[in-house]
């Protein structure tokens, strides 16, 4: 039902912090906050106009709403602010990490799997030769299936994409 033009015309309703705190679900304490900021206007004797407070209210609420979803005005400046935000406080971070050791560059990660590999390969291309010490009774026959065998594995597992 649409009001008559006599109604919009009606002088403004004041009512008192109570009604608005019970109409808005707040405290009476957050509506005289409200005026404090301008959310809302107060008039003599601390009466507050009703349709203009709830019109203004209402429109506090969504602009806060806008601002959280990232729709609000300004708030293309809002969101890249944050991601600079955070990525200031990850490089920090990591800063951080690296200053407790807890990081390492990952060249130097490199170089200390290579030396490692480089190891293994070399005591397991030495395996048959110490089994033979071991095992004297083997013959060269068997020494190179072994030694074949283990260079065929080496080799497996450096075309083997991990």
């Amino acid at each position: 039902m649409r009001p008559s033009d006599s109604q919009l015309l009606e002088p403004e309703k004041l009512v008192r912090a109570v009604v608005l705190a019970d109409a808005f679900g707040i405290s009476e304490r957050a509506v005289r906050a409200l005026a404090e900021k301008g959310v809302i206007s107060r008039t003599r004797g601390s009466l507050y106009p009703l349709k203009e407070s709830i019109r203004a209210y209402a429109h506090h609420l969504r602009e806060i709403a806008a601002r959280r979803d990232g729709t609000g005005a300004g708030s293309a400046l809002t969101v890249q602010r944050e991601r600079v935000a955070r990525e200031q406080a990850d490089a920090l971070a990591m800063k951080n990490a690296v200053a407790r050791g807890e990081l390492i560059p990952a060249a130097e990660v490199e170089r200390m799997w290579a030396s490692i590999c480089r190891a293994v390969r070399s005591r397991m291309l030495a395996t048959p030769a110490r089994a033979h010490q071991r095992l004297p009774h083997l013959t060269p026959h068997d020494l190179r299936i072994f030694d074949d065998e283990i260079r065929r594995s080496l080799t497996e597992l450096a075309d083997d994409e991990l």
